[in-house]
């Protein structure tokens, strides 16, 4: 491997998938692989999925060398721990190690952030925010999340959370209730899950064909 380039792993765990791949030093993405993800399953399934994924992608690329692992996962995480907070999309994995888990799987260095705020950093290292000195990044998947960089470094909030931007409630009036614990939170209105509910409860409502194409790809 003497003179191989160097290579981090990436991974990204949401809601509804989990991504993993390889990227340069200069923020460019050499090879990726997608699956879904069990929410009905442990961390330790996703660890299969992670492990199977990024191996797979170094196998098809022997003249790189992985040096590290980065790792952004939905929900309220610490940083520090990996631990995933209560009020998740994968509540089977709370109170997981997953952290010192992908350490020991990997025998790498292992960074992890909520998914918000790695997406923050990236811009501001690589993408729209470079060079700013303040960058608020919003992201809308599965839920609603965002993260701001101040002066380079991730604004954290009470007891090192990210913004909750996704839970600032809208209009209480409007619902549904959000998994929060609160009523009329943009992400229960306006998150990709928010409109693909909507969406289907407006085609059974009007007594629409459901197996039309247009419909399905709204959904």
């Amino acid at each position: 491997m003497s003179g191989a380039e160097s290579v981090i792993g990436a991974v990204d765990i949401g809601g509804t998938k989990i991504a993993a791949g390889l990227v340069d030093t200069r923020g460019q993405i050499i090879a990726r692989q997608v699956v879904p993800t069990d929410r009905d399953k442990d961390f330790e399934t996703a660890l299969g999925h992670i492990h199977r994924m990024l191996t797979d992608c170094m196998e098809r690329h022997p003249e790189r060398k992985l040096i590290g692992i980065g790792v952004g996962c939905t929900g309220p995480i610490d940083p520090e721990t990996g631990v995933l907070g209560p009020k998740s999309f994968l509540p089977l994995w709370e109170g997981s190690p997953t952290l010192p888990r992908l350490e020991e799987t990997f025998k790498l260095p292992v960074a992890m952030e909520n998914d918000a705020d790695a997406a923050a950093l990236g811009e501001v290292a690589w993408g729209a925010g470079q060079g700013a000195l303040r960058c608020v990044y919003v992201t809308v998947s599965t839920g609603i999340g965002c993260g701001m960089v101040l002066d380079g470094r991730v604004y954290r909030g009470a007891g090192g959370a990210h913004p909750e931007l996704g839970h600032v409630i809208i209009d209480p009036s409007l619902g549904p209730a959000c998994y929060c614990g609160g009523r009329g939170c943009w992400e229960s209105l306006a998150s990709g899950t928010a409109l693909a509910d909507g969406y289907s409860g407006e085609i059974i409502r009007r007594g629409l064909p459901a197996g039309r194409p247009v419909y399905a790809q709204a959904v």
